[in-house]
């Protein structure tokens, strides 16, 4: 062997470990991609359903009150229902659905002036403020415009769910950074 092929050899040897490097880390981080994806898919449609379940519940269900804004309001046990029913169906669609790693946050909101005035949140509940359980997952504000007047002359209610889960961070604990939280929020407008 002269000494020429055996520079050659060890170019090769680095060439073909940093390829080798780049190669792990788009495997990996192809994989956590496709684990976040996959979770949100889930948690988009979760989230979709409960926003419409608990809008359609305090519409149809709430008929007690002669007072017709009460029949908008969110109690504590509507809003535990709906938790309930969403960590149950996270438990039968995931096989590895951890409720210490799940955030759930449902908020109802109302404009003041008849709708055209500023924001109002009617009611709130949170799973890590009400059960101290999971993670604390805050859904945030909605823009002002998706909440309108009605053509009665009164606010639209705006149902809001956020859903979060604390994923696999393996790319991230590859280049030292948290990547693991997945968040959706999905709104539902009553009538």
């Amino acid at each position: 062997m002269t000494l020429k092929s055996t520079n050659q050899s060890g170019n090769f040897t680095i060439e073909f470990a940093i390829v080798g490097i780049f190669f792990g880390l788009l495997l990996v981080f192809s994989a956590d991609l496709i684990i976040k994806i996959n979770m949100k898919g889930t948690l988009e449609r979760l989230s979709y359903s409960m926003a419409s379940v608990v809008k359609e519940r305090t519409q149809l269900f709430n008929t007690n009150s002669k007072n017709d804004s009460a029949n908008y309001k969110l109690t504590s046990d509507q809003a535990i229902d709906a938790y309930s029913i969403t960590v149950n169906s996270l438990k039968r669609t995931l096989g590895s659905f951890n409720e210490n790693k799940f955030g759930f946050d449902i908020q109802v909101f109302q404009r003041s002036d008849y709708g055209l005035g500023n924001i109002i949140p009617l009611d709130h509940w949170n799973s890590f403020d009400e059960k101290k359980i999971g993670i604390a997952c805050n859904g945030g504000e909605p823009k002002k415009d998706l909440i309108f007047q009605t053509s009665w002359g009164r606010s639209a209610t705006l149902y809001q769910v956020t859903l979060c889960y604390d994923t696999m961070n393996w790319f991230g604990g590859l280049v030292g950074k948290d990547f693991s939280r997945v968040s959706v929020r999905s709104i539902s407008v009553g009538r």
